[in-house]
Parts: structure tokens; C-alpha cells; sequence
């Protein structure tokens, strides 16, 4: 790594502290109850978790759980019959987590460890290893993909079951003016500008500065072309995060474009799959937002070429991308 490098990389790590101390801007790595708090409310993915737990194991495995938070799938894998189960939690939320699981009556069949995953040893190797650590776009915050391969090699047994099995991500180009920088339209279809006969663009830049997260779900929007299978994981096998990638769209109507939407579907196991696509209700992940500042206008027939950079630092994603239109 170049001296400029590394200084880009402490200045992106810097940036991420003050976003979330500073400007409070928690995230689950800061064990916020607030973040914990959303996803426990978010019934679309507790009961999918409860019933993949409650379909994989079975009664006497043990059970490890990466990223535990306040223990909702370790309760759920000791009420489906663990012998015991492993709760790895490194954020603060791991104290609330001690107090539920006295609160409860767990702690024979329970065993919390405050640690990094990466830096814990266990006393034996596991049936099933769960996780939750699913971001927007699937493994582009919390790491999810490097967290299971390590998790996979040292605690599991072999032919060691996991939860979840494979994801796949998409991304759709869209248009709304419901959200994102739709809402305050710069340019019109032919460059003209569309505010006022102003031009609004250096504002829209900073509002979208930081903007990776929409609520698209339920909101009128309208894709210029189906959506594109950008990944696919099996974290049965998968050891690194994905790198760089094109991602091609055809468009199928003519429009502006707003930017990219992205989402993941994922398989917890056979026959429950769980997905924060816009198509379905809303879950407490929304959907990852690539901004387009520009809001080019294109037709029907054209193919949009998307390089996509995920630019991990560490194990965060700082999305690098840009479009390219042909013909």
C-alpha cells in the first residue's frame, strides 16, 4: 500500500467515526439498542430466521451463533433443541444480551463470549453455525462473507450446517420522484434545467454525498430495465468479499435515471428465502442506493454498463462506480 493509499484508507476510517459518534449515525457495530431494536421488530425477518432454526437444527447439536446481538437466534436455536449454543457478540449490545439470557432462563445452555469472532476458540466444534450479519446488499457493512469462512473453518464440524445457505444481490436501474434524488429534479430530458429554471445539481451532490440507503418499498418507481443478478454467494464455500464487476442493463422504456437500487435474496434454507427487495414490504435493511447526480435521460434499447467497486476498508464497503452507455 502507497504512503497516499493508506492515507485515503485512515481518512474513509476517520470519516466512518465521525459519522457515527459525532453525528450519531449508529450502526451495529456501535451495539446501538436503537439498531437492535428495529430488527427485532422487523417480523419479516425474525419469523423467516425462527423457522429456517427451527427446520435445521435438530435436537442435542450445538449450535454457534456470529454476531448474536441481544440472542434472538441463539433463544431460538436452544428452544428448537440445541444441547447448547455459542452466542459470539463484540459490540456493547453483548451486555444486554448476559441480562436476557438470565432473563430467560438460558444460561446452562447458553454461553456468551464479548469477543470478535476471529479471535475466539471454542471447546468443540459445532453442528450448525447461524448468522444475521446481513447488510442492504447483503455483505457490503457487516462483513458477513470473511466472518463465515473464518467461522466455517474453525468451529464447524464437517458437513457442518449453516444458516444462511447462498444469497444472491441485484441492482435495478429506476427513476421516482418519491425518494432520492428524484425528489428534486435538476435537468429535464434534454439537459434543460428543471428547477426554476435553475440548476440544482451542486445541491443534490451534497445531499447524496452520504446517501447509501433508500425506503423504495412501497413507493412508486420505475425501473428502465429488469433487474441484473450482480452476485452470488454460497457461504458454503465463499472465502473473500466480491471485487470489482460490470453489471449490463438493457433498458426496456424510455426515462430518467436516478440511480441504481440494490437488494439481496437470500436462502436461510431449503424452501425459506428472504429478501428487502422494493417489490415486498419493507424490512428494517431498506434498499442500497447508487445515486445518479447527473439524472441522464435514456431510450428504450439502450445498454447501460454499471462498473461497480465495492472498495472495502476495513471490511466495509465504499462504493466506487460509474455508468457507461452504449448504443
Amino acid at each position: 500500500m502507497t504512503l497516499a493509499s493508506s492515507r485515503m484508507a485512515s481518512l474513509r476510517q476517520f470519516r466512518r467515526w465521525f459519522r457515527r459518534r459525532v453525528l450519531h449515525k449508529q450502526s451495529w457495530a456501535d451495539g446501538s439498542p436503537y439498531s437492535h431494536e428495529k430488527a427485532l421488530l422487523d417480523k419479516i425477518r425474525c419469523d423467516a430466521y425462527q423457522n429456517a432454526i427451527q427446520r435445521t437444527v435438530k435436537p442435542g447439536d450445538v449450535v454457534v451463533d456470529i454476531g448474536a446481538g441481544t440472542g434472538l437466534l441463539s433463544f431460538f436455536a436452544a428452544q428448537a433443541g440445541a444441547r447448547h449454543v455459542y452466542a459470539i457478540e463484540v459490540s456493547s449490545i453483548a451486555d444486554v444480551a448476559s441480562e436476557l439470557i438470565k432473563a430467560n432462563g438460558f444460561q446452562d445452555r447458553i454461553t456468551l463470549i464479548h469477543e470478535n469472532s476471529r479471535k475466539v476458540r471454542l471447546p468443540e466444534r459445532c453442528d450448525v453455525l447461524v448468522t444475521e450479519t446481513l447488510s442492504s446488499f447483503c455483505f457490503d457493512e457487516e462483513n458477513i462473507i470473511e466472518s463465515v469462512a473464518d467461522a466455517r473453518e474453525r468451529f464447524l464440524k464437517p458437513g457442518g450446517r449453516i444458516i444462511p445457505q447462498a444469497a444472491d444481490t441485484f441492482l435495478l436501474p429506476f427513476s421516482s420522484d418519491s425518494f432520492g434524488v428524484g425528489r428534486l429534479v435538476a435537468t429535464g430530458p434534454a439537459n434543460e434545467r428543471s428547477f426554476y429554471d435553475l440548476d440544482y445539481r451542486p445541491l443534490a451532490k451534497k445531499l447524496l454525498n452520504e446517501c447509501r440507503l433508500v425506503r423504495a418499498s412501497g413507493k412508486p418507481l420505475l425501473g428502465l430495465s429488469q433487474p441484473a443478478l450482480c452476485h452470488h454467494i454460497d457461504f458454503q464455500t465463499e472465502t473473500r468479499n466480491p471485487g470489482k464487476t460490470f453489471v449490463p442493463f438493457r433498458t426496456r422504456v424510455d426515462g430518467r435515471l436516478d440511480g441504481f437500487l440494490g437488494w439481496f435474496e437470500v436462502r436461510l434454507c431449503e424452501d425459506i428465502s428472504l429478501s428487502n427487495s422494493p417489490d415486498l414490504p419493507l424490512t428494517h435493511w431498506w434498499q442500497l442506493y447508487l445515486p445518479a447526480t447527473e439524472q441522464p435521460y435514456y431510450h428504450a434499447g439502450q445498454t447501460i454498463l454499471l462498473y461497480l467497486d465495492p472498495n472495502f476498508v476495513a471490511g466495509e464497503a465504499e462504493w466506487r462506480y460509474s455508468v457507461h452507455v452504449t448504443p
